[in-house]
């Protein structure tokens, strides 16, 4: 029996880990996850919550670019669990052209064990038309969806949501458009479609990405201090949202009792308490034309200099 597989794509910060972890909530279900992330350091499939072993974490590179190979590995060894999940999701990174991942899923001897059934393109209600404007993996991943799911719709101005909505329609009149918070999309009604239709790929064309994207993880083994980590955020992170795209990553700061989870997109960022466990800072950046360097020296001038701070 075919194992249905539902892809989730959605540019940089658009809530494509909230949503597959609503499906994981919501569906009574054994589901297996593949997450891709840009970048060597994973931190969405830490984010991936109640699956335990059932998260395969793909780190090695895009999956539309360097990591088909893994993808395939990937797939292989779920199809040979002897309690195979009763689906797949696979959540690719955000800046994935879909395309050659969705060929892989309909390759025939992929398709012996497992059925595509949905592509799902996630977007930010707050960012979409300068989205489509400034990344082509975007427009792509609207492109082939047979699902529209626009995000983040409490944050964004109603009339310009309305504009952003029939911009959509207008680019694929043959999708769904849903509009949603925190990713509260319908999970039964998902899980049941099987309405992807592999005709929308015969003229794909070649892999399209953002010119310039890079990722590099910042690291720190001693506890930040609180107010030149504030200074590095509002300089070098929040400060530059047309380079700075995407922030996620966990820090200890000094005198605070429990690690932090730090997110952000664009200007807009979260810092929530994520456990009791105290351990190193690291932190996934994401953008355009970032010097490295600069980052790591601002980072590395966070740490609080006393040695009795330092972490195990």
């Amino acid at each position: 029996m075919q194992i249905p597989v539902i892809v989730v794509g959605g540019f940089l910060g658009a809530g494509k880990t909230t949503l597959v972890n609503h499906l994981i909530r919501s569906l009574p279900h054994r589901l297996g996850v593949i997450v891709n992330e840009f970048g060597q350091t994973g931190v969405d499939g830490t984010l991936t919550g109640r699956l335990e072993d059932d998260v395969t974490e793909l780190t090695a590179g895009c999956l539309c670019c360097t990591g088909r190979d893994d993808l395939l590995r990937s797939l292989v060894e779920i199809s040979m669990r002897e309690q195979r999940p009763d689906a797949l999701i696979v959540e690719l990174s955000g800046v994935a052209d879909p395309t050659p991942v969705l060929t892989t899923l309909l390759d025939q001897a992929v398709r012996a064990a497992f059925r595509l059934t949905a592509l799902v393109a996630v977007v930010d209600a707050r960012h979409v038309m300068q989205t489509l404007q400034d990344h082509p993996e975007a427009a792509r991943q609207l492109a082939y969806a047979n699902l529209v799911v626009v995000n983040k719709t409490d944050a964004a101005d109603p009339a310009r949501l309305d504009h952003a909505v029939g911009v959509l329609r207008g680019l694929n009149p043959l999708a769904e458009v849903v509009r949603v918070e925190q990713g509260q999309v319908d999970a039964e009604k998902l899980l049941a479609r099987a309405d992807f239709d592999p005709r929308r790929l015969e003229d794909a064309g070649a892999v399209q990405h953002t010119p310039g994207l890079s990722s590099f993880t910042l690291r720190m083994d001693r506890p930040l201090d609180p107010y030149a980590w504030q200074r590095f955020m509002t300089s070098y992170l929040l400060a530059r949202p047309a380079e700075v795209l995407r922030v996620k990553g966990f820090l200890t700061l000094h005198g605070y009792p429990q690690r932090l989870l730090f997110q952000a997109v664009r200007d807009l960022f979260t810092a929530d308490a994520w456990d009791d466990e105290l351990g190193h800072s690291e932190l996934v950046v994401i953008g355009r034309g970032l010097d490295r360097e600069e980052y790591e020296a601002a980072f590395a001038a966070c740490a609080v200099p006393d040695t009795d701070a330092a972490l195990p």
